[in-house]
């Protein structure tokens, strides 16, 4: 009985020590998950960190932009969440740049949340979200032959774009084309006004929750605030366990 008391004591004092020290790391994941479970509702990926310091120390990432040629032309989405028809403002999209072609005398950019329709001169025809049927997220977009398709969870998917219709399962087996993501030429890169920041808040929360914010050792350390929080979660059983054996009376 009285080695089970000690056993439990110990237990009890590195559970309460190691809780402590998991505490504030829980909070700040707890936090800043729940807040990107609402990013694109909250405009994180729009709006930017206005912290110098901060910038220079992650380094100048407005080069690592994703840009998609279909043609002769260029498709990106810039830094304030806008997206460019090579040096033409078209309009703001929803979520990350995931792809873009050229289907017939359209092209279209596709956003995770969105897909923009422009024409050859750079301007915005319509711009569909969920409120038309989309499905989100979207992962990517390619073509089927002449034929338009979307990337889902769900698999792919025929884009109609007549009639916004995305109820329609591409062919299985079916050969998609996609353009790769490639880097922006500097001539259009410079051309293209400056932004004011490039850090935006979702990508700082992103690196917050995943201890990226700090580098390769900050990784470590969230890999360790998850060995400790399965630690206290053993020795809370364990001294559940021992503390419900020591009410039971002992048998001979």
């Amino acid at each position: 009985m009285r080695r089970r008391s000690r056993l439990v004591g110990v237990l009890w004092r590195w559970h309460r020590r190691l809780g402590v020290l998991a505490a504030l790391f829980v909070l700040m994941l707890s936090v800043t998950g729940i807040v990107l479970n609402h990013s694109s509702g909250l405009g994180l990926d729009r709006t930017f960190v206005d912290w110098p310091w901060l910038s220079l120390a992650y380094g100048d990432g407005s080069a690592d932009l994703p840009a998609y040629q279909p043609g002769q032309n260029w498709v990106f989405r810039a830094a304030n969440g806008r997206v460019y028809f090579n040096t033409t403002e078209v309009a703001p999209c929803s979520g990350h740049l995931v792809g873009a072609l050229q289907a017939g005398e359209l092209f279209i950019a596709a956003c995770a949340e969105e897909l923009l329709l422009i024409t050859p001169d750079g301007e915005l025809l319509e711009a569909v979200n969920t409120s038309a049927g989309l499905p989100v997220p979207v992962l990517g977009v390619g073509l089927v032959e002449a034929d338009a398709v979307l990337q889902t969870s769900a698999g792919w998917w025929l884009a109609d774009l007549d009639s916004i219709d995305f109820s329609e399962p591409a062919a299985a087996g079916a050969l998609i084309q996609q353009h790769a993501p490639g880097v922006l030429p500097d001539v259009i890169r410079d051309d293209i006004p400056a932004q004011e920041s490039w850090l935006s808040w979702e990508r700082l929360l992103l690196d917050l929750h995943s201890g990226r914010v700090a580098g390769p050792l900050g990784v470590l350390l969230v890999d360790l605030v998850g060995v400790v929080l399965a630690i206290l979660a053993m020795s809370g059983l364990a001294m559940w366990w021992l503390h419900r054996r020591r009410r039971r009376p002992d048998t001979v």
